[in-house]
């Protein structure tokens, strides 16, 4: 479904272009928007290197209870190793990275990450199987990396280690929790093709079918905790941009780009 695809890469620009203005001092260089997203991308590439050597895949677990197949199913093939493999990729992309001077920075260099992943796993997703419009107007991943870049820029801010430890732990209990119920509910009646011409009966007779009004609840309340998560991030991302962002400094002290670079 290229139509959703095409709202997806929509969605993901004017997201890029209203987060560019937003960071302290300066906005971030071509460049390195362009470096951020590049990782994402590589990310995503090695996410999807990774899944198709993976023993374990999408229905290993549909014989078990529906909502414990798709806990395991989300946590195993895809939330634990994809928001590793982000969160190594976002460490490299700020080494030495001298724009990101502030807390608030490093949240959005995260979400610059995650549009890159979003853009390329959205792109294959196209290409072999179809995208869809859900896809295209919650991009998920992007409040991944912003729960991810938060905590990882407080452990900056702090010095405390257990940030760093949660930058990575809460963005996959958070994916887990997004993917599980979704996934159950693929568990129980399969794909849609499969469920064509079967009469309400035969459906009732689906084995897990006492777990289809629980999954749907699930997947139904998921999607809009991440909805609402999507626009309450962006919304304090506003407001941090507006006071600035600066008392949160990286350095220690208060510091433009220009200043950090000279020595000041």
């Amino acid at each position: 479904m290229f139509a959703a695809f095409i709202v997806q890469v929509v969605v993901c620009i004017l997201i890029l272009r209203w987060l560019s203005g937003k960071k302290t001092g300066e906005p971030y260089s071509r460049k390195m928007i362009i470096k951020f997203l590049g990782f994402g991308a590589v990310a995503a590439v090695v996410c999807l290197f990774i899944s198709f050597l993976l023993p374990i895949k999408r229905d290993s677990f549909f014989d078990l209870n529906p909502i414990l197949a798709g806990f395991l199913t989300a946590l195993i093939t895809a939330a634990a190793f994809e928001e590793l493999i982000k969160y190594l990729l976002f460490r490299l992309a700020l080494i030495k990275n001298e724009e990101v001077i502030s807390w608030l920075d490093v949240i959005i260099a995260a979400v610059i990450v995650g549009i890159g992943f979003t853009l390329l796993e959205d792109a294959e997703f196209a290409v072999t199987s179809g995208t869809n419009i859900l896809r295209a107007i919650i991009p998920a991943h992007l409040l991944f990396q912003g729960i991810m870049g938060y905590y990882y820029g407080k452990a900056r801010v702090t010095k405390k280690s257990i940030y760093d430890a949660l930058s990575l732990a809460v963005p996959i209990l958070v994916h887990t929790f997004f993917d599980m119920f979704l996934i159950a509910l693929m568990a129980i009646l399969g794909d849609a093709g499969s469920l064509t011409g079967l009469t309400p009966e035969e459906l009732m007779e689906l084995p897990g079918w006492d777990y289809v009004l629980p999954a749907l609840i699930g997947a139904c309340t998921a999607i809009i905790v991440v909805f609402v998560a999507l626009i309450l991030m962006f919304r304090k991302i506003g407001v941090w941009s507006k006071k600035g962002g600066k008392e949160e400094t990286l350095y220690g002290v208060q510091k433009t780009e220009k200043s950090y670079r000279s020595g000041e």
